[in-house]
């Protein structure tokens, strides 16, 4: 049993509640635990910061519900490898998302070849198959684990300088400099790993996988970048911010009270 230290008391006076004070301390030994490690059991956790075991159950359960740790009936609970968050938003700011979350992306260019647009580049890019593209595909990783495989294609004449160095950047930002794109559509699916998420996510057959799916578009409505990315599900989440506007839609045919007036 941990012996109780004077910095792991929890203090009674404070007006921050104990529940809080309990998680911020967790949060903290969480961050420092080897990853796929077993962690304290609610019995030492309580023993060690003096407070009860429902309290302890609370904010461990907390932590299980972010991801942080998991619960396996007769073995413990155990410290799960981080989920990186990926924030849905026009900026489409990735790699600086995980800068700021202490998870530097890195990039492995896998391929970078100029070839004739197959079939599913051609229904990407909305072009005409045979159509000269160019196809990217890349392994990003984190703390040395693989996350997610990229697969893009452009048009080849729209990048036509571009060399393999360029896709260990962001396509997209790098495309946003060259001209302006006004549009982006994104599809996200869950999905199985088949034999290339084995080969390169290092995940089992049938692992759950996301598949984001993104068309980004210019000015004039061409396509100009496209293509999907496939995430390990157990170390990545999205989250979307979405401004809402009540005189901007018409859902399933409920108006609002403005739109009724005008029709």
């Amino acid at each position: 049993m941990p012996r109780r230290a004077a910095t792991d008391l929890l203090d009674r006076d404070s007006p921050m509640p104990l529940f809080f004070q309990l998680r911020q301390r967790l949060l903290a030994l969480v961050a420092g635990w080897d990853v796929n490690a077993r962690f304290l059991t609610d019995a030492e956790i309580a023993s060690r910061f003096g407070i009860s075991r429902t309290t302890v159950r609370q904010a461990v359960d907390g932590l299980v519900h972010e991801g942080l740790l998991r619960r396996a009936r007769g073995s413990g609970t155990w410290v799960l490898p981080r989920r990186l968050e990926e924030k849905l938003s026009p900026g489409m700011n990735i790699r600086s998302q995980w800068q700021d979350a202490g998870l530097p992306m890195q990039i492995s260019v896998l391929k970078f070849e100029r070839i004739p647009a197959g079939a599913w580049e051609a229904d990407m890019l909305r072009i005409e198959p045979g159509a000269k593209v160019l196809s990217v595909r890349r392994l990003r990783s984190a703390a040395g684990v693989s996350v997610a495989i990229d697969d893009r294609c452009l048009p080849a004449d729209v990048v036509v300088d571009w060399t393999p160095a360029h896709a260990e950047g962001s396509l997209l930002h790098q495309l946003w400099e060259q001209q302006p794109l006004t549009d982006g559509n994104l599809e996200i699916e869950a999905a199985l790993a088949g034999p290339d998420e084995i080969r390169h996510l290092g995940v089992s057959a049938g692992a759950p996988v996301v598949v984001r799916t993104l068309r980004y578009a210019n000015a004039a409505g061409r396509i100009v970048l496209a293509g999907r990315s496939v995430h390990r599900a157990d170390l990545m989440r999205y989250s979307i911010h979405i401004p809402l506007r009540r005189d901007a839609i018409d859902i399933g045919g409920v108006l609002t009270p403005n739109l009724k007036e005008q029709r």
